[in-house]
């Protein structure tokens, strides 16, 4: 059973009975340690049930069996998890994960998002009791299932304060100004630095064709295109030689030594490789030729 009135107070006033049970969480120090310790100990009626755990790249496996490897993935540091509860058997669950860098926390923020969303952090996303969000160097998780009015109040709420409270805001990868804005889904937008999520986000191997590595950033997007799904891939290696021995190897094993770069595939949908010094643009599952060409018109190096 709820614990507030079942005469719901004003949206005003309700927020207002939130924030006094976090005000305390001021000014957020930049540790893990610190934000458990600083971590509202009630909110609403939700009380902390017993001291945060910290986990490191070792061990994050033993709390999210088969996820942990995204966050391993994009260079975690350490994460923070903190439960609350409630009466019955209700609880809240707020994961913090440092992530070394903003670069890493948007891309482990935007891996799977949907929608785009700023009520919170530098971009949230709510759907079903669960927020996410990345700010800084931090990506942030509440969940709060299952999902009732008064729990997205709270959830918001808590999360509005976390991000408040970290100080500063970091900037995003660089190489995703690379992506022309017109004709972008902006919720498309991927960045990473490991093959695998290449693969999840758009199949082109099992192997790392493309070499992609720790010191290749990449993003990703997709564009509409004559009704169709353009994904636009751009890769920035530390050097032109090692952007032109992965331009080769795709050249070889994805275009079938295409000499102008463009493929038709068996669906009849154009993929294209453009390599510019250290920079790689790949498109994938164009309409036409043309359609690959005027994309790769379109990168600004």
């Amino acid at each position: 059973m709820s614990r507030f009135p079942c005469r719901a107070p004003t949206a005003g006033v309700f927020i207002s009975l939130l924030l006094m049970g976090v005000t305390r969480m001021t000014a957020m120090p930049q540790t893990l340690n610190d934000i458990g310790r600083n971590l509202p100990a009630s909110i609403a009626g939700w009380t902390k049930a017993g001291p945060p755990v910290v986990y490191t790249p070792q061990n994050l496996s033993t709390y999210i069996d088969g996820g942990a490897e995204l966050f391993l993935s994009y260079n975690l540091k350490n994460a923070l998890s903190q439960k609350y509860k409630a009466s019955g058997k209700d609880d809240m669950t707020v994961d913090i994960f440092d992530m070394g860098s903003s670069y890493d926390a948007f891309g482990v923020f935007a891996h799977s998002r949907e929608t785009i969303d700023s009520s919170v952090g530098q971009g949230s996303e709510y759907a079903a009791g669960l927020l996410t969000f990345w700010k800084d160097r931090y990506y942030v998780s509440i969940l709060a299932y299952p999902e009732t009015p008064a729990k997205k109040d709270i959830v918001l709420t808590l999360g509005r304060t976390i991000a408040d409270a970290i100080q500063g805001r970091g900037p995003l990868p660089p190489i995703l100004a690379l992506l022309p804005p017109d004709g972008l889904s902006p919720a498309s937008v991927r960045y990473f630095h490991h093959y695998i999520w290449l693969n999840s986000f758009h199949f082109v191997s099992d192997d790392n064709v493309l070499d992609i590595g720790n010191d290749t950033p990449a993003a990703l997007g997709t564009y509409k295109k004559d009704g169709v799904a353009v994904v636009v891939l751009v890769v920035r290696y530390p050097n032109p030689t090692r952007a032109e021995a992965a331009s080769a190897r795709f050249n070889k094993d994805i275009l079938g030594g295409a000499a102008n770069g463009l493929h038709e595939t068996k669906s009849g949908r154009w993929t294209g490789l453009q390599r510019r010094s250290d920079l790689i643009t790949v498109v994938f599952n164009a309409p036409s030729a043309n359609a690959v060409r005027d994309m790769f018109a379109r990168i600004k190096k």
